[in-house]
């Protein structure tokens, strides 16, 4: 049996209310067993792993940046490396708490992301009263963020064949080649986005997303809703109490 909670807003709502406490606390033995919970969770959905560490890969960089940055930047004990540098306990200890935080909202958004299609998705952003033109907006870069590429691609490949070649070293003038392409390419993508928005208006488009059916609230949806978020705040609130008695 599934836990997940089926209905969007609802879901949505829960994740952003976890994520939103998640990234307050500080404790590094706190955030582990959020970690786990998180894991739990992933687990208790049936959330495929796969999906999950195929979005926890996009954070590794930022991780590995955190790990090399904070220990160099903060001040403090550590182990000594010479030439004045030395790799701080306080700032790995930070560095830690900032992937722990960064690695929980990837569980919690690849749980809220589970069979939730887009549409779905934005109609629940509707439901929460999200401003419409936000929605809109995201609606139409994710619609025409290929059409644009394909511009860019075919206008790459008409400047080839009149001679254009990249190199690898810089040069002033493939450089002012490509700022040139650049501006005719926001020129094109203007006027196209002056002519969609005139169809789309002649059809009866008043900036207003339309509306579409979401699946029912179950009774169920708020106790499962519960189940995510109570241990989140229990976490946060040990976490918060910690600091006061600390």
């Amino acid at each position: 049996m599934k836990t997940i909670v089926r209905y969007p807003p609802l879901r949505i709502a829960a994740t952003l209310l976890c994520i939103v406490m998640a990234v307050s606390m500080n404790r590094l033995d706190i955030l582990g067993a959020l970690l786990v919970w998180g894991q739990l969770y992933l687990i208790m959905t049936n959330v495929p792993l796969r999906s999950f560490w195929g979005r926890a890969r996009l954070i590794v960089p930022f991780v590995l940046f955190s790990f090399l940055f904070f220990p160099l930047y903060e001040s403090g004990t550590g182990i000594a490396l010479g030439n004045g540098l030395t790799l701080s306990a306080a700032g790995a200890e930070k560095a830690a708490v900032y992937a722990a935080r960064l690695l929980f909202t990837v569980q919690a958004l690849t749980v809220c992301f589970h069979e939730l299609p887009l549409p779905s998705f934005f109609q629940a952003l509707l439901r929460l009263k999200v401003p419409g033109i936000f929605i809109e907006l995201i609606l139409f870069t994710l619609r025409f963020t290929l059409v644009i590429r394909d511009e860019a691609f075919r206008m790459m490949q008409a400047r080839r064949s009149r001679g254009l070649r990249l190199r690898a070293y810089f040069n002033y003038r493939q450089t002012l080649e490509l700022a040139r392409l650049l501006g005719l390419l926001l020129q094109r993508s203007l006027q196209r986005s002056e002519r969609i928005y005139w169809g789309m208006m002649s059809r009866g488009y008043r900036g207003v997303p339309a509306q579409s059916p979401l699946p029912a609230y179950r009774s169920a949806d708020g106790a499962l809703a519960a189940l995510a978020t109570v241990p989140v705040a229990l976490l946060f609130l040990a976490d918060k109490l910690w600091k006061e008695i600390g």
